[in-house]
């Protein structure tokens, strides 16, 4: 027989072991983000064909030796202008050298530098104005996605893109960005709207395990005076749900400007997403396809626990029914371990100890 100190120690061991599989599989959550800091054109050397970008600068996801469903060494891709949506919209192009939106973060709050480059190399800033070749003004790291009627509305709607190629859902926490309104206060446009678009693509409301609606407004603002908005738009709130974009799925936005009293530019910057991947088959736990070991995509983790000399009625799960089986149970402080374990817990508060 064991001494209740003992069983003590048994008992305690076990939690503790159980605790500590918990903490390791809470330590997997890992943010992953993909953004833009500079801006490629439809057409090469052509500033006012629009934005064609499927290239974002800052990926995090990149895996040399991708495990499961990928696309080359990425989980996750983007694009702005023509693969981004079903129609496309691209803006009416890029703005070079300007340092009014080139700021060290994308959107208010995420710092460029915490998200490695889409190569896997560590995160650096593109182009802070003023900073020599090869990552200065001379490459165009200064450019923002510039906005205008210019004779053609279309020119005020820009489209991007995020897709998972993963095995995994991707929990799509916040869309980063910043915003200049009214550059021009006589001629440039003072209303910007940031709408979800359902086709092509699916953003899950977790709680309704719905897509959410076509051209649902996440965002809007308007400017009564030239000046810049940093935003790190949480999903969450504006959604009523966490939203996750499943395995192979696109999530399509688009950003509409409007109220232009003429052909006066607006500008977007650091354009990104954030998020972290969900494990369906294990009850959307947090998980990081990037993580090394990785985990099976597929079918339950099943963790086999063999303890040293342990009696075949030495479970919670015996102890609670070996009565039915006509035994007495030996053991029964393991019966309901939880409640036993917060009995010794409020024991070891008054001073006693386990």
């Amino acid at each position: 027989m064991f001494s209740i100190r003992q069983k003590r120690k048994i008992l305690k061991n076990h939690i503790l072991g159980f605790i500590g599989f918990l903490s390791v599989q809470n330590s997997v959550a890992q943010q992953h983000i993909i953004g833009w800091q500079t801006f490629e054109n439809s057409r090469s050397g052509n500033n006012n064909s629009g934005i064609q970008d499927d290239t974002p600068d800052s990926n995090s996801t990149y895996d040399p030796t991708p495990m499961g469903s990928s696309l080359g060494n990425l989980y996750l891709t983007g694009s702005i202008g023509g693969n981004a949506s079903a129609e496309g919209w691209g803006g009416l192009g890029q703005a070079t050298n300007k340092d009014f939106l080139n700021g060290g973060t994308f959107g208010a709050s995420l710092a460029i530098t915490s998200a490695t480059l889409a190569d896997g190399s560590p995160g650096v800033r593109i182009g802070p104005f003023g900073n020599p070749p090869p990552n200065g003004e001379v490459n165009k790291g200064t450019s923002s996605w510039k906005f205008a009627d210019s004779g053609n509305v279309n020119q005020l709607k820009g489209d991007f893109s995020i897709t998972n190629h993963s095995d995994y859902h991707f929990e799509l926490g916040a869309i980063h960005f910043d915003a200049r309104g009214l550059a021009n206060p006589a001629t440039s446009p003072d209303k910007l709207e940031l709408r979800y678009l359902a086709e092509p693509g699916e953003l899950i409301n977790a709680t309704s395990d719905s897509e959410v609606a076509d051209l649902t407004l996440l965002y809007t603002n308007s400017w009564i005076a030239r000046g810049v908005e940093n935003v790190s738009l949480v999903l969450e709130p504006v959604i009523g749900s966490v939203s996750r974009i499943p395995p192979g799925e696109k999530a399509s936005f688009r950003f509409v400007w409007s109220g232009d009293a003429g052909g006066g530019n607006v500008q977007i910057d650091n354009v990104a997403f954030s998020g972290v991947f969900k494990d369906q088959n294990n009850g959307f736990v947090s998980i990081d396809p990037t993580a090394n070991p990785r985990p099976i995509p597929e079918g339950p983790n099943i963790i086999v626990m063999i303890p040293d000399d342990q009696r075949w009625d030495a479970t919670s799960f015996m102890q609670d029914s070996i009565e039915s089986r006509g035994r007495v149970a030996r053991f029964p402080w393991l019966s309901n371990p939880v409640k036993q374990y917060t009995q010794f817990r409020q024991a070891f508060a008054r001073g006693g100890s386990f």
